[in-house]
């Protein structure tokens, strides 16, 4: 379970898996609402378009990852967007092919990551 507001997103996919889900436009409403609110709260914060990009360390940073292009070797550069910005990354194929969440790491979900460091 994902503590703080990033949780209810969970709780509202969970949902949407029990014997009664909610409808699908229903769903997607409250997933829309509540992933907005955990934009727009601290400390889940860390706007994208406030980092200098310039060997800055970040604490934290919530992001949807955006696009994903496969870069050779099970690398990948991909697209960081949260509501003020997008950036580019690297994902490294270790990270990928990590046996617990991996997998999960697809065009869509939405990462938490802590002390990042960003080169311009």
């Amino acid at each position: 379970i994902i503590p703080g507001p990033t949780g209810l997103v969970q709780a509202e996919i969970r949902n949407r898996q029990s014997d009664n889900p909610l409808p699908t436009q229903q769903l997607h409403s409250n997933i829309g609402r509540l992933a907005n609110m955990v934009f727009n709260t601290n400390p889940w914060l860390t706007p994208l378009i406030n980092i200098d990009h310039n060997l800055e360390r970040v604490p934290t940073v919530v992001a949807f990852v955006h696009s994903m292009t496969p870069t050779g070797k099970g690398n990948y550069t991909i697209n960081l967007k949260d509501p003020t910005a997008t950036i580019g990354a690297s994902l490294h194929y270790k990270a990928k092919k990590h046996p617990q969440y991996g997998q999960h790491i697809v065009v869509g979900c939405v990462l938490v990551l802590k002390q990042v460091i960003f080169v311009l």
